[in-house]
């Protein structure tokens, strides 16, 4: 369902208005929805699209949506603006790449980081690709400054700027990387191997529509579970579904899900996301606000009632017993 008719829905009991991107990195969304883990629990999620994450956020400020999935900076940034959002939940970690123009570029810079020096880069700014792999490359000793960053709208954008000749390499988001690659660009690292374990796209509602039905939140989580279990279980059928939505060639989609670097997984992890501000702040986009306490913004409690729900429903459930012993995080 495109954004533009959104304004006509109202948000029932039972309806969710989800908003979403088309990356394989909001799969949860698309199983939970196709597969009817999100029906079984007895709601009706209507999904929007919207090409970047702030969009999304903007439109589930002003009630136009109920929740959002997309990035982790971006959101921790309306929340320093003094904007009321509530992470409740996870939905990927790492994923993102940085892109080269060619293969000798890509296992130059692969090899040498200072080999950035002086290129052209493009991102999108404040996504999870460009602050991550950003503050990577100064942890290990880049000057930043020595970088010609180039910033666009969205990931499409960025890979067709290094395909054109207007950069020379490109900071994305999945499944950009493997886009990029058909195209005959060549995969310099993925972030993870940047900057392991760094989450990406969170849950974020509203304490507002929080407050209001929390148990139509524990319902939402314990379908994105119930995703997360069938896309440990059926990559063929994961990758069914999620090609309704991603549109890519079966082969490449299925590898981008499962190439060890994307992690789907609804898991919160409070601490990782509040630890991701210090990457927002070592690259100078923002400065925490005194005023405002990330922990307060980040809940776990809602995630974690599902999850004990169905853990005691499917005791013998591997999946969900792994999502327990990963819960800390």
């Amino acid at each position: 369902m495109g954004i533009g008719i959104y304004t006509l829905v109202t948000s029932a009991d039972n309806t969710i208005r989800q908003g979403y991107m088309a990356s394989t990195g909001h799969s949860l969304i698309f199983i939970a929805k196709e597969k009817g883990f999100f029906e079984e629990e007895g709601l009706d999620v209507q999904l929007y699209e919207f090409s970047t994450g702030p969009e999304g956020l903007t439109a589930l400020i002003a009630d136009k949506i109920d929740v959002q999935s997309g990035g982790v900076a971006q959101p921790l940034e309306f929340i320093n603006k003094e904007k009321d959002l509530q992470v409740i939940g996870g939905m990927m970690s790492g994923g993102s790449a940085a892109i080269a123009k060619n293969q000798q570029l890509a296992d130059s810079l692969r090899n040498d980081p200072k080999k950035y020096e002086g290129l052209t880069v493009a991102a999108v700014k404040m996504s999870t690709s460009d602050v991550a792999i950003k503050s990577a490359l100064k942890e290990q000793g880049m000057d930043l400054t020595k970088i010609n960053f180039a910033y666009f709208r969205t990931a499409a954008d960025v890979v067709k700027a290094v395909k054109t000749g207007k950069a020379d390499a490109d900071l994305v988001w999945p499944p950009f990387q493997y886009t990029a690659q058909q195209q005959g660009l060549a995969i310099v690292k993925h972030s993870n191997e940047y900057l392991p374990n760094h989450p990406c796209c969170r849950v974020i509602t509203t304490s507002a529509k929080l407050n209001e039905n929390p148990d139509k939140w524990v319902k939402y989580e314990r379908a994105l579970i119930k995703a997360y279990n069938f896309y440990k279980n059926d990559p063929d059928g994961t990758t069914a579904v999620v090609g309704k939505y991603v549109k890519m060639d079966p082969a490449v989609l299925k590898q981008a899900l499962y190439d060890g670097h994307l992690s789907l997984s609804p898991v919160p992890n409070k601490k990782g996301t509040i630890e991701f501000w210090k990457h927002v702040e070592a690259i100078g986009y923002s400065k925490l606000d005194p005023n405002v306490d990330l922990s307060k913004h980040i809940g776990t409690s809602i995630y974690k009632k599902a999850l004990d729900q169905l853990s005691s429903q499917f005791p013998n459930n591997a999946n969900y017993q792994f999502l327990q012993q990963e819960y800390p995080r």
